[in-house]
């Protein structure tokens, strides 16, 4: 009995602490919110290396099961090894391939654009003067505009001054933030490469903290869900690469059939931007509508239906298949997961809602099984 109230007391005190912090917090929201900022701005390198563990997990282990076959290769470090260093250069060599072959089209696209300047200004020119002789009214109101030389002069050197100065402060400052992200990311690499080589030493010291302080029940419970994270978070990146694959493989065979330009390196593109679910592939369409536009207008408008009409079939029929079967979600639960995500957090939530929803999908699903079974309801 004395027990019993003791262990009362504590949950009431905990609860108590917990109400009087949580009234703090929301008192000094701007302070929290700040103190918040600054603690994920330190950890953010080995945040992102947690995040590229987890990606990276997938193709390592899928190498790893294939060198498990291997019988003359008994030591474990060594295949961990191996998978580990395979995958690194495998995403290595996509990307390599992907900027090897879009930089080319859009400096081509570009060098287009410069030499057709000339041409486009006298175009302007000619317009001008056509205005001029059809509405004379126009020209006669240019007339009367006050053009003074001296003030023009002492406008553009101002505006030139103050565009130079603010063009040195943005590279300057674009300049620091680029070598803090490559430095970030190269911490958040060789911490994904530790956490990827000792997962296992990990995870059980994880459990046995997590022991020390929780009870057993709850322990178990936690790692169960876990282990169903893990298992949905790897089906979704499988299932998106591979939706990503179809889509730039039929992106592809449109282009080929209606001999549109660039159709490989927009292809290839748009399979990259196809990572963000079901909307990322239109950042592939404004630039495949840039590229094409330079060499034809007419034909940059027909690749814009072209691809409207993909999307549609993308994101109505593939992506919930592919997917949403792939995380064991039902296509409708997969659309509204999306739309909900995309809505609140934009590309963040696009990219985890269905892999959460999915989760949520299944354990609801677990707790409804074992509540029936409970009641004898089949």
């Amino acid at each position: 009995m004395k027990n019993k109230i003791n262990k009362e007391l504590t949950n009431g005190l905990i609860l108590i602490s917990f109400g009087i912090i949580l009234f703090i917090s929301l008192e000094h929201f701007e302070v929290v919110w700040n103190i918040f900022k600054s603690i994920l701005t330190i950890l953010s390198p080995f945040l992102l290396g947690l995040v590229i563990a987890f990606i990276l997990n997938v193709p390592v282990n899928m190498i790893e099961k294939q060198l498990n076959k291997i019988k003359r290769l008994k030591s474990t470090k060594i295949k961990r090894g191996i998978s580990i260093t395979s995958s690194i250069i495998a995403v290595l060599l996509i990307l390599f391939f992907v900027v090897a072959l879009i930089i080319p089209d859009i400096g081509k696209t570009i060098t287009t654009f410069i030499n057709q300047v000339p041409e486009l200004i006298t175009d302007i020119d000619h317009k001008i003067t056509e205005i001029s002789t059809n509405y004379p009214a126009i020209e006669e109101w240019a007339k009367k505009i006050e053009w003074n030389p001296e003030t023009i002069k002492t406008q553009l050197d101002t505006w030139i001054k103050t565009i130079g100065s603010g063009i040195l402060s943005t590279s300057f400052n674009l300049v620091v933030s680029f070598i803090s992200k490559i430095a970030n990311l190269f911490i958040g690499i060789i911490f994904a490469i530790y956490i990827l080589a000792e997962k296992e030493k990990l995870a059980n010291q994880f459990k046995l903290v997590l022991s020390s302080f929780i009870q057993k029940k709850y322990v178990t419970k936690f790692f169960q869900i876990t282990y169903l994270a893990n298992k949905t978070f790897s089906k979704f990146i499988s299932g998106q690469c591979l939706e990503a694959c179809i889509l730039g493989f039929l992106c592809f065979l449109g282009m080929s059939i209606f001999q549109f330009p660039y159709r490989l390196s927009i292809s290839v593109f748009v399979s990259l931007t196809a990572l963000i679910p079901v909307f990322g592939a239109f950042i592939a369409m404004v630039i495949g509508v840039l590229l094409i536009s330079v060499t034809s207008v007419q034909s940059a408008i027909w690749f814009l239906i072209f691809f409207l009409i993909l999307q549609q079939i993308e994101g109505n029929l593939i992506y919930p298949k592919v997917v949403g079967s792939s995380v064991g979600l039902p296509a409708i639960w997969t659309m509204m997961a999306v739309t909900v995500g995309g809505s609140c957090f934009g590309i963040l939530g696009m990219l985890v809602s269905v892999p959460l929803s999915s989760i949520m999908y299944a354990l609801l699903k677990d707790y409804i099984k074992t509540k029936n079974s409970e009641k004898k309801i089949s």
